[in-house]
């Protein structure tokens, strides 16, 4: 048995140009990898975007990932967990998305550990980074990477290890991640990692790196295959990273109307309830939407892969076909302001992408 190791030590420094991020996509590259495991105390799209595109190249080539994270600890995210969820939708290789609730209010789950498998080694990083935007490009890091024949002390050390991890865990699904969000288990995209005392005062640095390839909900926009996106967007109910605008089109006729008028019930697709608007299967909210001078408040529920329809009075008299555009500027309260008809296919055209079949409306969700 052959039980030489190498090592290196990794290390990132503030300011810098080296990042962790680029070795993890140099080890995630390399053709002969075979299976990838992580666990760590904070997950964030932000760190997870760093390398999404290596990862999910190697889940494409029939490869296997595995993830645990810690939960209840104001940093790791929904986003990450969503994360797994469309990679197990869309490879067969990721086996496995686990997360560990502390146990006790002074002690905390606390792994910072990678591990590349190899045809014939294993390379393992260990050290002080999570799998997060500050871990992966910002932060003063220091890590050690040790690499071992898969027939040596060391990598069934590992193996061990990791069984020891996923005894801790528990398999998370999305009714799981639904219910940690709802208990206020994760933190948000939105807000920055937590400071340190008297660090607030202090300026943010700028990293010459984006810190996720896009928002995640951008990403799912991108798969082909409309059922699959379809069943994708509407698990995005606990998404922390939300798009900021809604562009939806308003057909000929929508309900509502009397005596021929065009009517005020504009339809939403079943997609944009929990993507969008946040909504969880069949859960209720009355949202305010802004016209111009004109309040109005509106209940709508998301009847599990149904549309629905809202009573929305100011686009009665709005000649049609026109474009309606939401802007989220708060928890459950939108701008809203319509393109007429003679901008209709403009707008069509730069805004609304997406449609979910033949015939039915065309609409759009957006950072911008």
């Amino acid at each position: 048995m052959n039980d030489d190791l190498n090592l290196q030590i990794l290390l990132q420094l503030t300011g810098e140009k080296s990042h962790l991020y680029e070795r993890l996509n140099e080890l995630l590259d390399r053709d002969d990898l075979v299976r990838v495991r992580t666990a760590v105390a904070y997950a964030r799209w932000d760190g997870l975007g760093l390398i999404a595109q290596n990862l999910e190249n190697f889940l494409a080539s029939g490869g296997e990932f595995q993830c645990i994270y810690g939960v209840n600890n104001g940093v790791t995210t929904p986003d990450s967990f969503l994360y797994s969820l469309y990679l197990q939708e869309l490879y067969a290789g990721h086996s496995y998305a686990g997360a560990v609730e502390d146990a006790y209010k002074n002690a905390t789950f606390h792994p910072k550990f990678f591990e590349f498998q190899y045809e014939d080694v294993t390379t393992a990083i260990i050290g002080s980074a999570n799998l997060t935007g500050g871990g992966l490009a910002r932060n003063a890091e220091l890590c050690v990477e040790v690499t071992g024949n898969n027939d040596s002390i060391f990598a069934r050390s590992l193996e061990e290890c990791w069984i020891g991890l996923c005894a801790s865990a528990i398999e998370v699904d999305l009714d799981g991640v639904r219910k940690l969000a709802v208990k206020k288990e994760l933190g948000s995209e939105e807000d920055e990692e937590p400071e340190a005392n008297g660090k607030a005062a202090k300026p943010a640095i700028k990293v010459e790196v984006k810190l996720a390839n896009k928002p995640l909900f951008e990403k799912i926009l991108d798969v082909e295959q409309t059922a699959k996106k379809t069943k994708l967007l509407t698990s995005l109910d606990p998404l922390t990273d939300k798009p900021k605008y809604l562009y939806l089109e308003i057909f000929e006729t929508e309900t509502g109307g009397t005596g021929g008028s065009q009517g005020y019930q504009v339809q939403l697709p079943a997609a944009t309830l929990p993507a969008y608007f946040g909504l969880g299967p069949y859960e209720d909210k009355l949202a305010t939407f802004h016209f111009g001078g004109e309040d109005i408040k509106a209940h709508f529920t998301h009847f599990y892969n149904n549309t629905h329809r809202v009573r929305l009075r100011p686009i009665l008299d709005v000649a049609r076909p026109a474009v309606l555009r939401f802007e989220r500027i708060a928890t459950d309260e939108y701008n809203c302001i319509i393109y007429p008809k003679k901008h209709h296919a403009a707008v069509l055209a730069a805004k609304c992408d997406q449609q979910t079949r033949a015939g039915a409306r065309k609409w759009g969700i957006s950072s911008s």
